[in-house]
């Protein structure tokens, strides 16, 4: 008897809807947590599995194995922190490709403590769409959702919202960290931050340590509710938090919250010159500035164009 899911591969349905890449050793385990089972084998629609970990540990590296996350009614609950430690490994939600809050849910388990980060991403080239990673339970261990240490890798339409309770979003909270010399990653139309539990100091929608090298984030939001000034969409922990450039282009920077950010960017001081952030025709609403410290290397585009020899040259915040 001939399933949907036999249907799917005769017919070349799953690489089209994924839009993943396909090689002749690549195969796609299914997870729905409303059918999915830990018998199964997931390779099929009709066999699914019913956890990211299980689907994970059965992907090989480096042959463009897949995830696909079969959404519905029922979200993914974690009941332990994952590592995504495989090259060239994918993730997939199969639900409507909005930008907040996609309907391919994982979630921490109430249960589940001390996981920070929930996600690590150590693997290289992978493709992550689709789907939203919400950090919500009473657990002020819990700080950091994501957190990416590989490179050159894609992510499209995902939702990265940590501090989703008030226990987290406490100082040291990060919806993204990106950390060490991990860099060339790509986020499109990607949302960071949540903006229904009031922010405190110190609460992050992106942390960046280590010397990230040429991370691009593209039509992307970054969200909060602030409670506190000394909230924050970006922070350089380190002086060596970014080395040659990072690229925001057509960001939204958006605190709905009842106070007013006093930074937008937070970033020490006497960074070397080969380290810079650019702007490009990006806007944002309740904050004061976008480096209130003027640092001199957060340098901005998308102002008055005059037509002359520096139009299009993006210029430091600390002349605006």
């Amino acid at each position: 008897m001939t399933t949907y899911g036999d249907m799917l591969y005769h017919l070349g349905g799953v690489p089209v809807m994924t839009g993943l890449p396909y090689t002749r050793d690549s195969k796609y385990y299914f997870v729905d947590p409303a059918r999915g089972s830990p018998g199964n084998d997931g390779l099929s629609l009709d066999t699914p599995l019913d956890t990211l970990i299980a689907a994970e540990d059965k992907t090989v590296a480096n042959q463009h194995d897949a995830v696909i996350y079969v959404a519905g009614g029922t979200g993914l609950n974690m009941t332990a922190a994952l590592t995504w430690d495989k090259n060239y490994t994918h993730l997939v939600g199969i639900a409507a490709p909005t930008q907040v809050a996609q309907r391919a849910r994982i979630f921490q388990l109430s249960t589940l403590t001390s996981a920070s980060p929930l996600f690590t991403l150590s693997a290289t080239g992978c493709i992550f769409k689709n789907f939203y990673c919400f950090q919500g339970v009473d657990d002020s261990a819990s700080l950091v959702n994501w957190q990416i240490s590989g490179g050159r890798n894609f992510f499209k339409n995902v939702h990265f919202a940590g501090g989703g309770h008030s226990s987290m979003a406490i100082d040291g909270c990060a919806s993204l960290r990106i950390v060490g010399s991990s860099g060339e990653n790509r986020f499109e139309n990607c949302t960071l931050g949540v903006d229904t539990i009031a922010a405190a100091t110190g609460v992050r929608c992106l942390a960046l340590i280590g010397g990230t090298p040429r991370n691009v984030f593209k039509d992307c939001n970054f969200t909060l509710y602030a409670s506190a000034g000394g909230a924050m969409f970006v922070e350089w922990e380190t002086l060596s938090a970014v080395d040659r450039y990072m690229l925001f282009e057509h960001c939204r920077f958006l605190n709905t919250g009842p106070t007013t950010i006093d930074s937008a960017f937070v970033m020490p001081a006497s960074a070397p010159s080969h380290r810079r952030t650019f702007l490009h025709d990006c806007w944002g609403y309740g904050f004061t500035d976008w480096d209130a410290s003027d640092r001199g290397y957060l340098f901005l585009s998308g102002g008055t164009e005059t037509a002359g020899g520096t139009t299009g040259l993006f210029q430091a915040s600390a002349v605006t």
